[in-house]
């Protein structure tokens, strides 16, 4: 969605209240339709990568929003981006691209689409709900659940149900790796008092995460035993604890060959794996988290988020920058022209 409105807003003429209603309108339609598929867990296990096959329909939502298009030619760009959609997961088979590439190819699609539709070209208006070639008939079939996709339309925003990452990998990781920071916390261990780490999933958990050795930076980053071996050594799991990787330090070798994903537990829709920590003394606690850091439920602090983004936009943009930028979205919504937002975030030629 926002690169979507960030590329028409780079033309000038909208305010940052109309920039943030375009990103709430994507976020809502996006996660609608996922919903409409079956939801997250549904959709996945089907191999298909809701970033893809959602995400066109929101950021095409985002883009006709920014475009101030009527209802018409709102639901022709919805029609559109839903005619080119997709997106498999695939790419965990050997750590490719096209993960990454899933998300900036939606934002594409969505921004065409809304660009289409205001020159005229129409879109299938029945794309979600057709009997034979509908986006839930081709997505979802035998699992699809419409009436998901129009509960609370216009009252209850999705938006305020997504959350952010605070480390860098999978978020399907992220409550493990809660656990295993609060295990450490409380014992007071150190890596070297970890004997064994095991988690505790289902089929789709192992299938997803189980990972003892990793190539690539994806690999890392969707590996259970790499992701919870670099955390307990370095006691976080930012960007720099992934990127370069450290797969061949002694100990986190060692930490990734204690580390076992287990399929005994049946994991309700949404539910994180727990994990079990054995020490070397002989202790054994296992934790579940019901709500990984970054939830709405469990929401980042303003000041964890600040640390977050300067994590990652200062090595590119540098301090100065970076301040600026967060003071431009703090004060986003009484911003008069979005291209004070937009310039901000350019490189440097």
């Amino acid at each position: 969605m926002i690169p979507a409105v960030c590329a028409l807003a780079s033309g000038g003429g909208i305010s940052g209240k109309d920039f943030l209603t375009a990103i709430l309108a994507g976020y809502d339609i996006a996660a609608r339709v996922l919903e409409g598929a079956g939801g997250y867990r549904a959709h996945t296990d089907q191999g298909w990568h809701s970033a893809g096959t959602c995400g066109s329909f929101g950021a095409a939502a985002a883009a006709a929003k920014m475009l101030r298009l009527d209802c018409e030619p709102f639901t022709d760009a919805l029609g559109i981006a839903g005619s080119y959609t997709g997106g498999v997961w695939a790419f965990l088979a050997d750590g490719a691209m096209t993960k990454r590439f899933h998300t900036g190819k939606a934002s594409e699609n969505g921004l065409s689409a809304a660009l289409f539709a205001k020159g005229g070209m129409s879109g299938p208006r029945q794309v979600l709900e057709a009997k034979w070639g509908g986006f839930f008939s081709t997505f979802a079939h035998g699992i699809e659940t419409p009436e998901a996709t129009l509960k609370g339309l216009g009252t209850e925003f999705r938006i305020a149900r997504s959350g952010m990452k605070p480390y860098a990998c999978c978020r399907g990781l992220h409550a493990t790796l809660d656990g295993l920071f609060e295990v450490m916390h409380e014992t007071g261990a150190t890596s070297p008092s970890i004997a064994r780490m095991i988690v505790h999933g289902n089929e789709q958990v192992r299938v997803q995460f189980d990972r003892p050795q990793v190539g690539n930076l994806l690999d890392s980053q969707f590996s259970m035993q790499y992701a919870l071996a670099v955390g307990a050594v370095s006691g976080r799991a930012t960007l720099d604890q992934f990127s370069p990787s450290r797969a061949n330090e002694p100990e986190v070798q060692r930490l990734m060959a204690a580390t076992q994903v287990v399929a005994d537990r049946t994991m309700k829709p949404g539910e994180y794996p727990p994990i079990e920590v054995r020490l070397t003394d002989g202790r054994c606690i296992e934790r579940f988290i019901p709500f990984a850091k970054g939830a709405p439920e469990n929401p980042l602090s303003d000041d964890e988020l600040r640390r977050k983004v300067a994590s990652q936009v200062e090595p590119v943009l540098g301090k100065t920058r970076c301040a600026e930028l967060m003071a431009c979205v703090a004060a986003l919504e009484s911003v008069v022209d979005v291209r004070e937002l937009t310039r901000l975030l350019a490189c440097a030629a």
